[in-house]
């Protein structure tokens, strides 16, 4: 990073952004962020099966009787129906795309990431269910959500029109972060699937090691608290303003959800601070790619270029 050459800075230039494409990318991301949560409530209260068959909730009924159903089975459902909220806010990104952004066809085909995506996921969900939550199969539910939180916060930086700061020589740092961001991640679901909270009481578990598994999470936690460091201190000294707050923002995030990692874990495990820390993982994953967009440049109708 010594090599960044200070003038590099503050060279970057504004174009007009594309407001309507740039909000329904944020609606995008909040839901995305959202269902991920509702997910999270749904595993540790154990009602994975509260809807045991799909695309119908329970045999050809779509929608559970309430007279017949538990609360395990409602609170699967709410979720289930959270998808519609995300596709509409998918859809909302692909008409803005194409009303706004007609000479930019990168930025359509981001925009089309998130419909598609959320059909897959939609499909993935019901591999969920009819594999009775294996753990590997959830893990790659989880994944694919966080890889429609990524291309949100793309879309949005991209759509972004304020002056971006020219710092090239970031960008292969600011890349780790993400690669060593997505490490946390998927270690994350190695522990989930080796620990409590399987989402349903008769789940299969994954038969790792436990404490060698969450050690090994730990360790990744600690390096991406190291690279976003080593990302604060070069924007800070090079004075580029908005990757310095796009890296505290993700700093302080490693840190509160660190602190929570230890504390669950010293707690044993309890459920509620589970689903913060699920929720915490999604929003250090949107901001580490908050931070990568930090250091490319913003739209230019006229170029093309970012």
């Amino acid at each position: 990073m010594s090599t960044i050459a200070p003038s590099a800075v503050g060279t970057g230039r504004s174009g007009p952004g594309f407001p309507r494409l740039r909000r329904a990318a944020l609606a995008a991301l909040v839901a995305n962020i959202g269902i991920v949560l509702t997910g999270g409530i749904v595993r540790v209260s154990e009602s994975g099966l509260g809807c045991p068959d799909w695309p119908a909730c329970e045999g050809t009924r779509v929608v559970p009787a309430a007279a017949d159903a538990q609360w395990h089975t409602f609170v699967e459902f709410g979720n289930r129906l959270l998808t519609f909220v995300v596709l509409a806010a998918a859809v909302w990104v692909v008409l803005a795309a194409r009303r706004e952004a007609r000479d930019r066809p990168d930025l359509r085909r981001l925009a089309w990431v998130q419909p598609v995506g959320v059909g897959a996921q939609a499909a993935l969900g019901g591999v969920t269910v009819l594999t009775g939550l294996h753990p590997l199969v959830v893990a790659a539910h989880f994944l694919a959500s966080m890889a429609l939180v990524a291309a949100a916060v793309v879309l949005v930086g991209r759509t972004d029109p304020r002056p971006h700061d020219d710092v090239t020589g970031l960008r292969l740092a600011t890349g780790a972060v993400v690669v060593v961001a997505g490490a946390v991640l998927v270690l994350g679901t190695l522990v989930t699937g080796s620990g409590p909270h399987a989402g349903d009481p008769g789940t299969v578990r994954l038969g790792l090691d436990i404490r060698t598994i969450a050690v090994a999470h730990a360790d990744a936690v600690w390096l991406l608290v190291g690279a976003t460091v080593a990302v604060l201190a070069v924007a800070v000294a090079m004075g580029a303003t908005r990757v310095r707050r796009a890296a505290t923002l993700l700093l302080g995030l490693e840190l509160a959800q660190g602190g929570l990692g230890y504390l669950q874990y010293a707690l044993g495990v309890p459920p509620l601070p589970v689903v913060f820390h699920i929720l915490g993982a999604a929003l250090v994953w949107a901001a580490a790619w908050h931070l990568a967009m930090a250091v490319r440049p913003g739209p230019d109708r006229a170029s093309g270029q970012r």
